[in-house]
């Protein structure tokens, strides 16, 4: 059994995260540039409007069920945070 207090620290550390990478992406946006764009440009991919980390953590850590994503909503809603797929109340 998983204490409470530590998922829900875990949950608001994980959320603030992408959070704050929302909010420098958006930021960037706003100034004509965009990263995500220029990226899947030089991979020679098709353009992303999700971002996710995927299960493993760098450092050979495995995330715990559930967590968060970034989702491109429009150009007028930008990069903001989403529940992954598997989790309650998941828009995935």
């Amino acid at each position: 059994m998983t204490d409470p207090i530590e998922d829900r620290l875990y949950d608001a550390i994980e959320y603030s995260l992408w959070a704050d990478l929302a909010d420098a992406l958006n930021r960037i946006e706003e100034y004509g540039l965009d990263p995500i764009a220029g990226l899947c440009e030089q991979l020679h991919a098709t353009p992303v409007h999700t971002i996710d980390a995927g299960d493993v953590i760098h450092g050979g850590g495995v995330r715990k069920p559930g967590g968060y994503l970034l989702r491109n909503q429009s150009c007028e809603h930008g990069w903001a945070v989403a529940e992954r797929a598997g989790t309650e109340g998941s828009t995935s």
